[in-house]
């Protein structure tokens, strides 16, 4: 077995300290670099509870008309069979559309929904008015328009309304 001499192990430890520092070309940014790159910083709010569950409005960023009609092939409306998921660290999300039952279970639910922090993904839409009526069902709550074929085949679902958290899969 060959023995690597001493000196090297000192070269390897110095040449940690050899790095050239780096050097700034200008402290203070030039008129060019103001107009085309000021970084807009958020004002911090120190009274954000975190253990309070947030709601985002996404939905007064844009126009979704364009994103409409949203349709699903991979769901449909129906019952599930609730079943328990091992998912840490998943926020609660919930899948509907536009249909009589997920209305009336948004409606029946929103309170709960809200408390946990759901967000919630309408995966059947047909235009702007069914998508205000989903929302009506739950006014406080996140709802987006969204294709949910993905989501249904990676949890193994066919049917909404669902309700989606980091341990359960439930109606």
């Amino acid at each position: 077995m060959k023995r690597i001499p001493l000196i090297c192990y000192f070269i390897l430890l110095l040449a940690t300290f050899a790095q050239p520092e780096l050097t700034v070309a200008e402290d203070q940014p030039s008129d060019f670099t103001r107009l085309h790159f000021q970084v807009a910083r958020p004002p911090i709010n120190n009274e954000i509870q975190p253990n309070r569950a947030m709601h985002a409005d996404l939905s007064t960023f844009a126009d979704e008309a364009w994103i409409l009609p949203v349709r699903s092939s991979h769901l449909s409306p129906g019952q599930i069979t609730s079943r328990a998921l091992n998912m840490p660290g998943l926020r609660p999300f919930f899948l509907v559309g536009e249909d009589p039952q997920s209305l009336a279970w948004l409606r029946q639910r929103a309170t709960e929904l809200q408390e946990m922090g759901a967000a919630g993904l309408a995966v059947e839409v047909t235009d702007t008015e069914a998508l205000a009526r989903i929302r009506a069902a739950a006014p406080d709550i996140t709802i987006l328009p969204v294709n949910g074929n993905d989501v249904a085949t990676r949890l193994q679902i066919e049917h909404y309304p669902v309700l989606i958290t980091a341990t359960s899969l439930e109606q």
